[in-house]
């Protein structure tokens, strides 16, 4: 029986099956040129964001040389608006109740403080508190004194723009909204917006805001919401939060264990933007659809991916991973992964120790305490108390790439697997913004960064629960078979083939390429006699692996000098009575063997000078 998952597999793998037929022959391909699609192809924010249209139609884009040209529109929608004030006016005066830190109108209280420091638009000042007091701190630490350097390009300054005089990160910078401000034209809540249709419409000529007053912070800083700034500039999508997203989700994809966290912090920093009385909700919303974009964008370039990405990924998470060793907060694993994982548990970071916030409004309604509270209130904000202005109950829909932006939480699941958990985490349609968003404003990364996935061993998801304190992926405990991995080096050209989830989630992450199910292993069964032990070697000094059903050759190769991987228990097992060849090659000149259920695979690298080693054992048919 052949095994369908390997057939859909290998027709999407002829990069791989071209680089087996290249080391055959000794061939080498060449770095590609530093050079990436991303940076040319930015996503269309005012396509993604054109339902805006429906609530508010400006009458012309904003020409910066004639300021009259400015706010005019027409309104179209009064009852989205006019929550859109309502939300605003309430987060606003809410935040600037006097409590222990100021009376909210000549000193800033807590939260307008907090508000203030992310309008610096600094995300060494936004992102750290979301990872908890310990991690937090080795995170600013590293970013401060050059332990990070592929992080700080990511998410902090990777150059100067010459034209502006700025520094410019690779993600949190990534996105310009000038355009889609321009083109929108909305005026601010502070503003007159008599020329914006808002007084013909019924609303209010401007918002009654509380503004924040300036701030000196206790380390020096001089903080500034900068209203007058903002008398001829677009509210339309709101660049802080763009910012703020775009940087907060790149976040999450370097530190996936505590991803629901980091986005709900980011989610607050775009909150913060009205606590400030600077914007309204739909521009808050419209930042984070922009945000996720620019995340799409960038993990779905695999040149950025593998050049930029993941080695900061592989930076960071052992960063963190040994200074909690050294400070006792975990033990050393075999991955960097699990190191960090166990450190967010030991400390708390994913629940009541971790990110938390007291501020609470109308959108928000309670407390971030700890990580099923934080995944509430980012929910509550994907709405902003909006009701639903399109067709409620339709088919989910993932934006195209949008897998791409779980790759580090769930690297051991397939692309389209990864869109099954977006799609099990959407809200519900039909609210402002969706119609044009492609998905993006149904998208609930804070729900979908907390998901254990359970698969069955022909690949299907069976079951999907958020709110986990881990993100995980584990194996339907009713199949009858074990699922086998099979992952590729791009460097080294090397192949990988495990049972163990977590063995090849973390060659994933360290920038192998996953290839899915390579087969179905037997389930040990000491009373079956045609159940045998897969035995598995490493030679320490090419850095290759063989598997191997016979006994003999296993023992000749540890005499040889081979690594014994199998000593405790086999790699898997394999049933006599199988009804799936795998098929073994040998590549005489890297010394690699590789395993196949594709006879077509087999062939072809075959007859590019593989030896052809037949088949190596049975493999069982996925139920």
């Amino acid at each position: 029986m052949k095994n369908t998952m390997k057939s859909k597999l290998f027709m999407g793998t002829a990069a791989s099956v071209a680089a087996l037929a290249m080391l055959a022959t000794g061939g080498m391909t060449a770095n590609a040129a530093e050079t990436y699609p991303s940076d040319a192809t930015q996503p269309d924010l005012v396509k993604l964001l054109a339902d805006y249209d429906n609530y508010y139609l400006p009458s012309n884009s904003f020409d910066k040389n004639d300021p009259s040209t400015f706010g005019k529109g027409v309104v179209k929608n009064a009852e989205v608006l006019r929550n859109n004030d309502a939300m605003t006016q309430n987060i606003n005066n809410t935040a600037a109740k006097a409590d222990a830190q100021g009376d909210g109108t000549t000193t800033p209280t807590a939260q307008q403080q907090r508000a203030l420091i992310d309008s610096d638009y600094k995300m060494a000042e936004t992102l750290p508190d979301s990872l908890g007091p310990v991690l937090s701190q080795y995170f600013s630490e590293g970013l401060a004194n050059g332990s990070l350097p592929l992080t700080y390009q990511l998410l902090i300054s990777d150059h100067t723009d010459p034209k502006t005089g700025y520094s410019v990160s690779l993600m949190a910078d990534y996105l310009d909204t000038s355009s889609a401000k321009v083109t929108f034209n909305h005026p601010r809540p502070f503003v007159d917006r008599t020329n914006a249709g808002y007084v013909a419409a019924g609303l209010d000529k401007s918002v009654n805001i509380v503004r924040v007053p300036v701030w000196t912070s206790a380390d020096g800083a001089k903080h500034d919401a900068g209203y007058d700034g903002f008398l001829t500039s677009g509210s339309f999508p709101s660049g802080h939060t763009t910012y703020a997203y775009s940087g907060g989700i790149a976040l999450a994809t370097l530190v996936p264990q505590l991803g629901p966290e980091i986005v709900t912090r980011a989610s607050e920093a775009g909150n913060n933007r009205i606590v400030l009385g600077v914007h309204y909700p739909l521009d808050i919303m419209g930042g984070r659809i922009d945000g996720e974009a620019s995340n799409t964008a960038r993990w779905s370039d695999t040149q950025f991916r593998s050049s930029k990405l993941i080695p900061a990924y592989n930076e960071l998470q052992s960063y963190l991973a040994s200074k909690c060793v050294a400070d006792k907060h975990a033990t050393e694993h075999a991955n960097n992964y699990d190191t960090v994982q166990e450190c967010v548990n030991n400390l708390g970071a994913n629940a009541a120790d971790g990110y938390t916030n007291d501020f609470v409004d109308a959108v928000s309604k309670k407390a971030v305490t700890d990580r099923a509270s934080a995944i509430d209130v980012y929910t509550n904000r994907l709405t902003y108390n909006f009701s639903q202005t399109g067709k409620a109950g339709q088919d989910p829909v993932v934006p195209e790439g949008a897998e791409n932006l779980l790759y580090t939480t769930f690297p051991t699941l397939t692309a389209d697997q990864r869109r099954q958990v977006l799609a099990a985490s959407e809200i519900d349609s039909g609210y402002p913004l969706d119609a044009s968003s492609e998905g993006y404003q149904r998208l609930n990364l804070a729900k979908a960064y907390s998901a254990k996935v359970t698969v069955a061993a022909n690949g299907k998801i069976t079951n999907i629960e958020f709110g986990q304190p881990e993100a995980s992926v584990v194996a339907d405990a009713n199949a009858k078979t074990v699922p086998v991995y099979r992952a590729y080096n791009p460097n080294s050209g090397l192949h990988h083939y495990t049972t163990s989830t977590d063995e090849i989630a973390s060659l994933v992450r360290q920038g192998w390429n996953y290839e899915g199910i390579a087969f179905q292993s037997a389930k040990a069964d000491a009373k079956n006699p045609d159940i045998k032990p897969v035995y598995r070697e490493y030679n320490p000094n090419n850095g290759t692996h063989n598997w191997t059903v016979n006994e003999k050759e296993h023992n000749d190769l540890i005499k040889a000098g081979w690594k014994d991987e199998s000593a405790k228990d086999p790699a898997w097992y394999t049933d006599t009575k199988g009804t799936v060849d795998v098929y073994r090659l040998y590549n005489p000149n890297s010394g690699e063997h590789v395993y196949t259920t594709d006879k077509d695979e087999y062939n072809n690298v075959g007859a590019a000078g593989w030896r052809q080693e037949k088949v190596a054992w049975q493999g069982s048919s996925a139920e």
